[in-house]
């Protein structure tokens, strides 16, 4: 298991059953991260992003106020 960090670019709000934000990499790779459950992420700040052994995103977490969130599905923004 690994953690990055990435950038909130954007978010979206609750697109039912998910909420959905725009995510940016250090390698400014851009990424829409959807999932369950609400982290009160703002534009401008830090997310930290969990992988496991096979590179598959698992989970998003708010590191100023703890949130955790399962991800759902995450897509690549040319």
């Amino acid at each position: 298991m690994r953690t990055e960090s990435f950038q909130v670019l954007q978010t979206f709000g609750l697109e039912y059953p998910n909420y959905k934000m725009l995510v940016q990499a250090k390698s400014n790779n851009r990424y829409i991260v959807w999932y369950p459950d609400s982290l009160e992420v703002a534009v401008g700040q830090e997310v930290l992003i969990d992988f496991n052994d096979c590179d598959d995103w698992r989970t998003v977490d708010n590191p100023k106020n703890g949130r955790k969130s399962s991800i759902s599905k995450v897509s690549k923004v040319s």
